[in-house]
C-alpha cells in the first residue's frame, strides 16, 4: 500500500479482559463492525484507532505508550490505539448523542409528539459529543504524521471527525462509512438547523462517503440540499462542498465465508448443535438472531408468530421458534424495557401454546448462533429499518437445511437478498404471520431453489473486497 492505512471506530476490535494468570488478554469485540473490519485490516500494517471502552481496555491503554498495542488474534495481528476517554463526556456522547438522539433519528424511532426535547442539555451533550470526535481526529493526525495516509472512518458516532480531520491533516484522504440507515430529508428537518447542519458538514470532510445501499445513499444525498452552498447532483451521487466534489458510494458489506465456516465446523459448535437438536426433535426451526435493541422489531415478530400458530392450530406441535437476542446498550432505560417486552411476548406465547414452542436465550454466545445458523428451516429478519443486518447474510452461507428466509424490505440485505427471500412490511404483523407459514410450508424444491441463490450472493463478497473497494474508490483507481 503506498500510504499508510488508518482506521477508526467507536468500539474496536478486540476487548481486553483479564486472562487466568491476571494478565489482560486480547478478546475478539461483539461488534459487527468491529468482527467485519478486522478480517480486513490484519496483515495490512494499519492501524486502528479505537475507544478504551471496558475497564480491561483502560488498564491495557495506561500500560502502553500512548495507548498503543500489538494485538494477537486467532485472525493475525493487529496494530491498535486505544483512546482513554473522560467517563463522563463519553457517556454523553455515546448514550445521549450517538444511541438516543442519532440511532433513533436514522432508524425512525422517536415518539415525535413526545419526543425528542431539544434543550440545554442537548446542546450540553453534543458539546461532548464534538468533543469526542475531536479526540479522534486529533489522534488520526498525529498518526498520519504528515503522510497522505489513507483513513477509514467507521459509522454515525465519528460523523464530525472528516471535518475535524481535514482541517488538522489537509494531506490525508478521508472515507467514513455510514453502516446504519440514513435518515430522509423530512426527519433530518425535526432536528434544531444548527445540528443538522453541523452533522452534514462534518460528513461531508470526506473525499468519500460510502452507504450500504442506493436507498440510505441517495437520501444522503438528497439532504445535502439543505446546506446552504451545496452543489448536489443526485444522478453521479457527488456533493460539491467548499470547493470540494465529494463522492458518494454504495458498498455492501460482506460476511466472511471462509472464517464463517472454519468457525462452525469447531467442536464447541458441534456440542451446541447437538444440544439444539435434540430441543427441537422433529419440529420445523424458526430461528432469529438479534441484538435486544428496538429496531430490530423483535416485539412484532413473536406477535407474528403468536397469529400465525392461532390461525393454524395444527402447526402447534410442529414448529420451534428459537430467539437468541444479545444483550445490547443495557445502560439505556429504553433498551432494558424493550428486552423486558420481548421477555413477556416470549412469556405469553409459552402459556398460551406450550412452554417448548418457544424459547428466548439473552446472551452472547457465539457458538450457539453458529449452531443455529445450521439448523433453522426458516430466519426471520423483520427489522423497522437496518443498514445491511448481516444475519441474513450469515445465516444462508452456512445453513445446511435449504433455510426459507423472511426478511424485511427496510433492511439493506433486502437490496441484495430480496429477489430470493420472502419479504415482508415490519409493521405488517399479520403479513409476517403470514410469511412464517408461507415458509414452514413451502414445496422443497421451491426452498432449494431459493437457498441456492442466497448462498451464492451472500458468499460472493468478503470484508477484505468490502474494504479494497472502498480503498480504490478513494485512491481514485
Amino acid at each position: 500500500m503506498d500510504s499508510p492505512l488508518l482506521v477508526a471506530s467507536n468500539r474496536g476490535p478486540v476487548e481486553f479482559v483479564e486472562g487466568p494468570d491476571g494478565d489482560l488478554e486480547p478478546k475478539r469485540g461483539s461488534g459487527g463492525l468491529a468482527t467485519a473490519l478486522a478480517s480486513a485490516v490484519h496483515g495490512t500494517g494499519g492501524l486502528w484507532v479505537a475507544a478504551a471502552m471496558t475497564d480491561g481496555d483502560r488498564a491495557q491503554a495506561a500500560a502502553t505508550p500512548n495507548g498503543r498495542t500489538n494485538v494477537e488474534t486467532e485472525d493475525g495481528k493487529l496494530r491498535v490505539r486505544l483512546l482513554t476517554i473522560d467517563a463522563q463526556a463519553y457517556r454523553r456522547y455515546y448514550d445521549q448523542v450517538s444511541n438516543r438522539l442519532l440511532w433513533f433519528l436514522h432508524h425512525a424511532l422517536w415518539d415525535l409528539p413526545r419526543e425528542p426535547v431539544f434543550d440545554r442539555g442537548t446542546k450540553r451533550d453534543w458539546a461532548a459529543y464534538r468533543d469526542v470526535n475531536r479526540v479522534f481526529a486529533e489522534a488520526l493526525a498525529e498518526e498520519a504524521d504528515g503522510r497522505p495516509a489513507s483513513v477509514l472512518v467507521q459509522d454515525y458516532h465519528l460523523a464530525l471527525v472528516p471535518a475535524m480531520l481535514r482541517e488538522l491533516a489537509p494531506a490525508v484522504k478521508i472515507a467514513h462509512f455510514h453502516h446504519v440507515p440514513f435518515a430522509s430529508p423530512d426527519r433530518l428537518a425535526l432536528l434544531p438547523a444548527w445540528l443538522r447542519h453541523e452533522l452534514l458538514e462534518g460528513l461531508l470532510g470526506s473525499d468519500l462517503l460510502g452507504f450500504q445501499t442506493a436507498r440510505w445513499a441517495s437520501g444522503f444525498v438528497a439532504a445535502c440540499r439543505m446546506l446552504e452552498g451545496a452543489q448536489v447532483e443526485e444522478a453521479s451521487r457527488t456533493v460539491d462542498w467548499h470547493g470540494r466534489r465529494i463522492r458518494v458510494g454504495v458498498y455492501p458489506i460482506a460476511g466472511d465465508p471462509q472464517a464463517l465456516k472454519e468457525q462452525a465446523s469447531a467442536p464447541d459448535v458441534a456440542a451446541k448443535v447437538r444440544e439444539l437438536e435434540s430441543w427441537r426433535k422433529d419440529r420445523t426451526l424458526l430461528l432469529r438472531v438479534d441484538r435486544t435493541e428496538p429496531s430490530k422489531n423483535v416485539v412484532r415478530g413473536f406477535l407474528a408468530f403468536e397469529e400465525m400458530l392461532r390461525a393454524r392450530p395444527e402447526l402447534r406441535d410442529r414448529v420451534a421458534f428459537l430467539a437468541l437476542l444479545n444483550p445490547s446498550r443495557r445502560s439505556l432505560e429504553e433498551y432494558r424495557r424493550y428486552t423486558d417486552d420481548c421477555l413477556e411476548a416470549a412469556a405469553r406465547i409459552r402459556d398460551a401454546f406450550g412452554p417448548d414452542v418457544a424459547d428466548v436465550r439473552i446472551d452472547d454466545d457465539f457458538p450457539e448462533v453458529l449452531a443455529a445458523y445450521r439448523l433453522y428451516d426458516v430466519l426471520l429478519v423483520n427489522p423497522l429499518f437496518d443498514g445491511m443486518n448481516l444475519v441474513a447474510k450469515e445465516g444462508p452461507i452456512l445453513n445446511e437445511r435449504d433455510g426459507v428466509l423472511v426478511l424485511s424490505r427496510n433492511a439493506g440485505a433486502h437490496a441484495e437478498l430480496g429477489t430470493h427471500a420472502i419479504t415482508v412490511d415490519p409493521l405488517d404483523v399479520a403479513g409476517t404471520a403470514s410469511a412464517i407459514e408461507n415458509a414452514i410450508l413451502m414445496k422443497p424444491s421451491e426452498r432449494t431453489r431459493r437457498a441456492r441463490a442466497l448462498r451464492r450472493i451472500a458468499r460472493s463478497g468478503t470484508p477484505a473486497t468490502w474494504v479494497e473497494a472502498q480503498l480504490g474508490d478513494l485512491s481514485g483507481d
